[in-house]
């Protein structure tokens, strides 16, 4: 199918060119033939002929199923083994996780995981002659206080604290200083977040730094009780 042959491998091109189609060639004549095969036009032409020639020759063929029994061995060559029905291939995954749900259910029950979390509470605190409007929010799950500054501005050269009482009769705990960012955000110690639900937020204004007595010595500028939304 081509012209004159000047190739190293037997027969030439030409019967390279149909071997290669039917996958005849050695390993070491492949990489040959394909670096050829690469640069030469002709040779690719070659190559589309042959394999067109090659499938011509199946057309008189009846097509056939094969019995299940040589289906089966050649897929056990060409896949290492048998395929097993789809139900055997999904019952390990549908096992584990009746597995899986029974072990969470029996958590639950004894009670080592417990569905219900604890809610998140909001306290609203403003200032009408700062023209301040803070929101409160504990986060339970993460035992992070956050103040969320939505209007105002802080005082110059002074700092807003921030108070938490835990009942009438408590005295208050510093938190901390609300921040210039918009958010301040506080991480809260295992003692203090259990006094939490149901207490009181307050915010007092104290000398730049926070107040130096460990309680409010400032003006309070608002209070709010801890509650869900």
């Amino acid at each position: 199918m081509s012209g004159p042959d000047d190739s190293d491998l037997p027969g030439g091109w030409d019967a390279a060119a149909a071997e290669y189609v039917l996958g005849l060639l050695p390993e070491d004549e492949v990489r040959v033939f394909e670096a050829r095969l690469a640069q030469d036009r002709e040779l690719r032409q070659d190559v589309q002929a042959w394999e067109e020639y090659f499938a011509t020759l199946t057309d008189p063929v009846p097509e056939v199923a094969p019995p299940p029994q040589v289906l089966r061995r050649v897929e056990a060559a060409l896949f290492g083994r048998a395929r097993k029905p789809l139900w055997q291939q999904v019952m390990p995954y549908l096992l584990g996780a009746v597995a899986a749900a029974a072990i969470a259910w029996a958590a639950v029950f004894s009670g080592l995981l417990s569905l219900d979390t604890e809610p998140h509470l909001y306290a609203e605190l403003q200032s009408g002659e700062r023209g301040l409007e803070l929101l409160a929010h504990w986060a339970p799950d993460s035992e992070t206080f956050m103040v969320r500054r939505d209007a105002g501005d802080l005082p110059a050269e002074r700092s807003l604290e921030i108070w938490l009482i835990p009942g009438p009769e408590a005295a208050p705990i510093s938190l901390g200083l609300i921040v210039e960012d918009q958010l301040t955000s506080i991480p809260v110690p295992d003692e203090i977040a259990a006094l939490m639900p149901g207490a009181t937020v307050a915010i007092s204004e104290e000398p730049s730094g926070g107040s130096p007595t460990g309680a409010p010595t400032g003006p309070i500028l608002d209070t709010g009780q801890l509650a869900e939304r």
